[in-house]
Formats: structure tokens, C-alpha cells, sequence
């Protein structure tokens, strides 16, 4: 009853799933603390519900590329989401195996940066209260101003924090994503 179980519930995907979250949320909290300069609850709170969105939103694209691939890559696909490997019959199809782990490797890596950071963005701008621990993170909502240089100004502002918030993200997901890669091919 057990080992049948196992079978139909994915269970050990949930519970991989839930300590890689746990390890990311981890990692990205120090790295976001670090070059955001906000405290480490801020920067905690941050990086859960930031990961926590790339995950369902990671999920959703899932089920969809599930549901549209043909049969062969959707079983391949399943059995490396729930199972950590790959149907291989021969030599070529571990080399194609290998192809299809980076490919989906890279697919999720770009997925949870973009996530994250236009959920950073999201988060800042409109959840977050404007206290002074992250007023410098926050963009300016002032009207547009008839001087030049004030405009220039405020734009090139904008260009820099973009670029701050980019930063963090991009270091926060690349350390953890090298370090799940890292474990993912420790445990095979």
C-alpha cells in the first residue's frame, strides 16, 4: 500500500521542492540584504515571496508546456520534474538527456530571474510601505517636470536603480540556482 503510494503522489518532488525553496529563500535573503542594503527581515520577507511566486509561476508553465508537448517529450519532461531523470534507452539518448537537462536548467534559471525581478518591482512600488529602509529603492511617482536637467535626472536615476535591482536579483537567483544545479547532480 505504501510503495503504491509513492507511485501516484509525487511526494518526494513536494518534499525537494520544499527544502530547494527553503535553501533558495536562504540564499537570496543574504544576497538581497547585502546589495540592497535592507535589514535581514526585510530582505528575508523579500526573498520568500519572491520565490514563492517563481515557483508557482514556474508550476504554471509547467502544466501548460505539459499539456502542448507530444508524448515522448511530455513523458521526459515528467519524469524529470517528479523523478530527477530521463527515459534513456542507449548512449545517444543520455547525450540528448543531458541536452534536455540544461535546456530545462536554463528555461527555469531565466523564468525565476524575470519573475523575480518584475516582482521585486511590483513589491517595492505598490506592497511595500515607504519607510527609510527602502525609500531608495522605491521610484519616484513625481509628475513630470517641464526642466531638463530635473527630468534628465529623475531618468537617470531610474536607469541606476533598475540596474541596482537587476543586480540583486540576477547575483541572489545565480548563487542559488548553482548551488540547486549543484545538489540536483550531487543526488543523482
Amino acid at each position: 500500500m505504501v510503495e503504491d503510494l509513492w507511485l501516484v503522489l509525487p511526494l518526494r518532488a513536494v518534499v525537494f521542492q520544499t527544502l530547494l525553496l527553503l535553501t533558495s529563500i536562504a540564499i537570496e535573503s543574504v544576497v538581497l540584504q547585502r546589495l540592497l542594503n535592507i535589514s535581514r527581515k526585510t530582505a528575508t520577507e523579500y526573498s520568500a515571496t519572491l520565490n514563492l511566486l517563481s515557483t508557482f509561476v514556474g508550476w504554471l508553465c509547467f502544466f501548460v508546456i505539459e499539456a502542448i508537448t507530444r508524448r515522448f517529450l511530455e513523458t521526459q519532461l515528467i519524469r524529470y520534474i517528479f523523478f530527477d531523470r530521463f527515459v534513456s534507452p542507449n548512449i545517444l539518448s543520455d547525450l540528448q538527456n543531458l541536452l534536455y537537462f540544461f535546456a530545462i536548467r536554463s528555461f527555469i534559471i531565466l523564468l525565476d530571474l524575470t519573475v523575480e525581478l518584475i516582482g521585486l518591482d511590483f513589491l517595492l512600488n505598490f506592497f511595500a510601505e515607504p519607510t527609510e529602509e527602502i525609500k531608495h529603492l522605491i521610484s519616484s511617482p513625481e509628475a513630470k517636470l517641464t526642466e531638463t536637467k530635473k527630468n534628465r535626472y529623475q531618468k537617470y536615476r531610474e536607469i541606476k536603480l533598475n540596474k541596482i535591482k537587476f543586480k540583486a536579483i540576477f547575483w541572489a537567483n545565480f548563487s542559488s540556482s548553482i548551488l540547486i544545479t549543484s545538489l540536483k547532480l550531487m543526488i543523482k
